[in-house]
């Protein structure tokens, strides 16, 4: 459970969010044989250029490694989870979480 210590930094009062640290071990996903024919998701944090980031790694993954299919979803905040984790586990192989600058 969360809970908030509030601190006294040069004057100013902040409330800093501390908890319990999740420390359990967790497996990796298993890794496709292949990109080629692959359905890849795509999610674009929202942060900046990472459309154009994400745009450039959409054309290269169908060029040169044979992807059949990409489905883009876009947060509409980057400070928030996305909504779509459900959706993209059903409609995909595989999903790349995109980042700007």
């Amino acid at each position: 459970m969360a809970s908030y210590q509030k601190q006294n930094i040069d004057g100013t009062e902040v409330y800093v969010p501390i908890g319990a640290v999740d420390t359990l071990a967790r497996h990796l996903a298993r890794r496709l044989d292949t990109l080629r024919g692959a359905r890849i998701g795509i999610l674009d944090n929202h942060k900046e250029f990472a459309d154009i980031v994400l745009r450039g790694i959409v054309e290269t993954l169908q060029r040169d490694y044979g992807v059949s299919d990409v489905t883009i979803w876009k947060k509409s905040y980057l400070g928030i989870p996305s909504p779509y984790p459900a959706e993209m586990a059903a409609r995909c192989d595989a999903v790349i979480n995109g980042v700007g600058h």
